[in-house]
C-alpha cells in the first residue's frame, strides 16, 4: 500500500504542463492540416521543440518544413495588450532563432482551454524588453485549420524538381552521346562590350556533372560572329584581342576543354593573342619557339588548377600536357630541361 512516507520519484508538473502543450500542438497539426509533427529530442532542444513537415492534400511530404517553440500554460496569456498577447523570449535564443534555415513559429498554448495561438517569428516583429526581446503573438491568429495557408506563405514554394530536372537532364544526354565539337558563337556585340558572361554561363553548364567534363574533353571551340567582311585576321582586331585576354584569365578550363587539332579556332587565336608572332605575304605564321613558353606555361599551370579541382589523373594531366607542347611547338621545346630548344 502507498502512503505519504512511501519514497518514488515525482514527476515535474511544469513538465507536465510542457507536454500537454506539445500533445495539443501535434493533434492540432495532424488532424486539423494533415501535416507530420517531429518532436525535438530534449537533449537536443536548443529552443525548438518540434519541427512540421508540410506534406500536400495527396499525402507527399514536400521537404519543406517549419521550425516551432511551443510555451503552454496560462502565465504566457497574461501580458496581453489590444492586438494581442506579449511574448517575452530569452536573449540566447536571438542568434539561434535568425540562423535559422527553416522559419520559425512561436506558439503559446492554453492547455485549459486546449487552444493554441502563433507567430512567425521575425527579427523585424521583435523590441528590446530589458535583458530580453518581446514579440505580440496576435489573438486572431489562433492555430486551426485557417491557420493552414497562412503559415504556407512562411515556406518558399513547393518545387516539383523532378519535373524540371527532366529538361535538363535530356540536354545533358545530348551533350555526352553527341561525339562532334561543341561549338560556341560570340556576338561582335558581346566581343565590342567586353561581355564574357554567356560563354562563361555555357562553359559552366557543359561542366555541371563528371560525366559531361570526362566526355567533353578537348570537344569544345568558340568563334566569332559578325568578322566575316572584315580583312584583318580576328587576333589583328584590337577589340577582339582584348575580349580574348579577358576570358582567357576568368577560367581554367581551356587546356581540357578546347580542341586542338588542324581545324581548331579558338586555341589558336589564345596563341596568336599572347605570342608574338609574324605573317609572311603566304599568309603563313612564324614564331620563336621560346617566345611561346611564357603562355604555355600558363596553360600549364591553369591545366594542373583544373585537374587538381575536378579531381582528375596525373595520366590525364599528363596526356593534356605532351598535348599541348606538340600542338604549340611541335615538340621544339624541352619544358623538362627550363624551357630550352630540342635541336
Amino acid at each position: 500500500m502507498v502512503t505519504e512516507d512511501s519514497d518514488f520519484p515525482q514527476i515535474n508538473k511544469t513538465s507536465l504542463t510542457g507536454e500537454s502543450g506539445v500533445t495539443i500542438v501535434k493533434s492540432l497539426v495532424e488532424n486539423e492540416f494533415g501535416w507530420l509533427f517531429r518532436p525535438n529530442h530534449l537533449e537536443h532542444d536548443f529552443g525548438i521543440d518540434a519541427y512540421i513537415d508540410v506534406i500536400t492534400d495527396k499525402g507527399q511530404v514536400t521537404g519543406k518544413s517549419i521550425a516551432i517553440q511551443i510555451k503552454t500554460g496560462i502565465s504566457f496569456f497574461h501580458e496581453e495588450n489590444e492586438i494581442g498577447f506579449v511574448y517575452r523570449g530569452e536573449m540566447k535564443h536571438l542568434n539561434y532563432y535568425l540562423n535559422l534555415e527553416v522559419p520559425l513559429v512561436i506558439i503559446i498554448v492554453n492547455n485549459i482551454q486546449r487552444t493554441a495561438y502563433w507567430c512567425a517569428f521575425e527579427a523585424n516583429i521583435t523590441d528590446k524588453a530589458g535583458k530580453s526581446w518581446k514579440i505580440t503573438i496576435p489573438k486572431k491568429q489562433k492555430l486551426n485549420k485557417t491557420a493552414k495557408m497562412e503559415l504556407l506563405k512562411h515556406v518558399n514554394p513547393i518545387t516539383d524538381y523532378a519535373s524540371q530536372l527532366e529538361n535538363f537532364w535530356e540536354f545533358n544526354k545530348l551533350l555526352n552521346s553527341d561525339k562532334n565539337r561543341l561549338l560556341f558563337r560570340v556576338s561582335k556585340e558581346d566581343v565590342v562590350n567586353k561581355n564574357c558572361d554567356f560563354i562563361l554561363k555555357g562553359l559552366e553548364r557543359i561542366q555541371s556533372t563528371s560525366d559531361l567534363i570526362l566526355n567533353l574533353k578537348g570537344s569544345v571551340d568558340i568563334s566569332f560572329d559578325d568578322y566575316d567582311n572584315d580583312q584583318r585576321e580576328l587576333d589583328e582586331i584590337p577589340e577582339v584581342k582584348r575580349w580574348i585576354s579577358k576570358i582567357f584569365k576568368l577560367s581554367n578550363c581551356w587546356p581540357y576543354l578546347m580542341t586542338m587539332d588542324k581545324a581548331s579556332g579558338f586555341m589558336k587565336l589564345l596563341f596568336y593573342v599572347h605570342v608574338p608572332i609574324t605573317r609572311a605575304k603566304d599568309y603563313s605564321i612564324s614564331y620563336s619557339p621560346k617566345d611561346s613558353m611564357p603562355f604555355i606555361k600558363e596553360l600549364f599551370n591553369k591545366l594542373n588548377e583544373y585537374c587538381e579541382k575536378n579531381g582528375l589523373s596525373e595520366k590525364t594531366n599528363h596526356e593534356l600536357t605532351d598535348k599541348i607542347v606538340f600542338y604549340f611547338t611541335d615538340g621544339k621545346i624541352d619544358f623538362t630541361n627550363g624551357g630550352s630548344l630540342i635541336k
